[in-house]
């Protein structure tokens, strides 16, 4: 009874519009002409049937009449049945709105295509969420974390992809998006076509065109804004399984390896904490990582394996302690 209600309503709404309208006064005309129909004078009609040339007249003048009428009755009410249910397809209730929400943990990655054809790397732990049916008003997901978007352009819906703090607003482009929560910076870097930011509770409300090659950063307190042409290489190989630091301080070397791996990093040694490092890996395991960076730099790793708590009986992660050679 509810869904014959509402299917009522929404046609009652449809014969509102204009099309509805023009329907209505179609199927008006072909009552008119049913109504003739039935006037006709059976007496008058039998005596012209005598003649077979007036039979046939009055056949094909019954036949036309009828043809006229199918015609009329038919056009208008396909056009109002295609647009009336069209339009229940268009505008789903509100109720049918779903939330569509991915996670990675530590140490995952994932490949994502989404329902328009976008595709998005999201990195350990990150999360986006789209509403489903996707794209039904506009395009756009919400990052936690960070990823890598390749658009489809769409010049009538643009792309959104929001962080709370930070808004991208995009036609077709591939860019990577970096929000963590730790984190006190937003960073979009821009490797192909055009990317509008704004800044979320900024007062200027200024925004800002980012072009290829182009790296920004936006303070989540200040909002302070910075713009630099930057190798994105770096920034967004990490999609394609590589891990590029360049003169990157250790302990930030640690945290992407804790992300990464899955795995708690400690450096033991304050004296190591500002060593940068310059360097490539791409999808070597973290033993080969380990011994890399103690052949490369003065530091020593010691990998503590994974262990299970006797009490709480939760598994305690992979843990890395990294102190300075002496």
């Amino acid at each position: 009874m509810a869904k014959d209600s509402q299917i009522a309503n929404h046609f009652r709404s449809f014969l509102t519009t204009r099309q509805g309208q023009n329907v209505e006064a179609q199927i008006a005309e072909a009552e008119q002409i049913v109504h003739s129909i039935d006037k006709i004078d059976s007496r008058k009609a039998f005596k012209q049937v005598q003649s077979q040339i007036q039979k046939t007249e009055y056949r094909v003048r019954v036949l036309n009449i009828f043809t006229r009428v199918a015609a009329i009755l038919f056009v208008p009410l396909l056009i109002a049945s295609t647009l009336f249910f069209y339009n229940l397809r268009v505008q789903p209730d509100i109720g049918q709105f779903t939330t569509q929400e991915i996670s990675n943990p530590s140490g995952i990655r994932s490949e994502i295509v989404l329902p328009d054809g976008s595709k998005v790397w999201l990195n350990a732990q990150s999360t986006i969420i789209y509403d489903m049916p996707f794209g039904l008003k506009e395009r756009g997901v919400k990052l936690v974390g960070e990823a890598f978007f390749e658009i489809k352009t769409d010049q009538q819906k643009p792309f959104q992809v929001e962080s709370g703090k930070v808004n991208v607003t995009v036609l077709g482009t591939r860019f990577n998006y970096k929000a963590f929560p730790e984190d006190k910076d937003v960073e979009v870097v821009l490797a192909e076509g055009k990317v509008r930011l704004s800044s979320v509770g900024s007062r200027t409300g200024k925004e800002i065109i980012l072009k290829p090659g182009e790296r920004a950063t936006v303070n989540k307190t200040t909002h302070q804004t910075k713009v630099s042409s930057e190798n994105v290489e770096k920034y967004i190989g990490w999609h394609e399984g590589k891990m590029i630091f360049d003169e990157c301080p250790l302990s930030e070397v640690a945290l992407r390896l804790e992300r990464w791996f899955g795995i708690e990093v400690k450096l033991a040694d304050p004296k190591i904490l500002n060593y940068e490092i310059s360097t490539t890996f791409e999808n070597e395991s973290l033993h080969q990582i380990l011994a890399l960076l103690e052949l490369a730099s003065p530091i020593k790793a010691e990998l503590i394996p994974a262990t299970i708590d006797r009490t709480t009986q939760t598994k305690n992660r992979e843990k890395v302690i990294i102190t300075g050679k002496n």
